[in-house]
């Protein structure tokens, strides 16, 4: 299976969520070159709506899960998923 890059930052996305529960946004503009809030203003508006639900924060540095939202963290990941079939914060299709 061959990834290109969009594959593979979003995989890195994907991990550091997933895995510390925290996503940093500068490093991820560094490694892959994007400016971050541009190539990813959807999913941050989405994340918005789980800011409010208090599940995470968000800054303009990166976001941090909350207790909460590590239940939920495969939902969040899904966000940054291009190949997701659904890329809402429908939470009963993960529980």
């Amino acid at each position: 299976m061959l990834l290109n890059a969009d594959d593979k930052f979003r995989g890195a996305i994907i991990s550091q969520l997933l895995c510390h529960f925290e996503l940093d946004y500068q490093g991820i503009e560094q490694e892959y070159d994007i400016v971050f809030t541009a190539y990813f203003a959807d999913a941050l508006q989405q994340l918005d709506v789980m800011q409010q639900d208090g599940l995470l924060t968000m800054s303009p540095v990166g976001v941090f899960v909350k207790p909460a939202g590590r239940l939920l963290i495969r939902n969040i990941g899904m966000l940054f998923d291009r190949y997701s079939a659904k890329k809402t914060a429908r939470f009963s299709t993960v529980i």
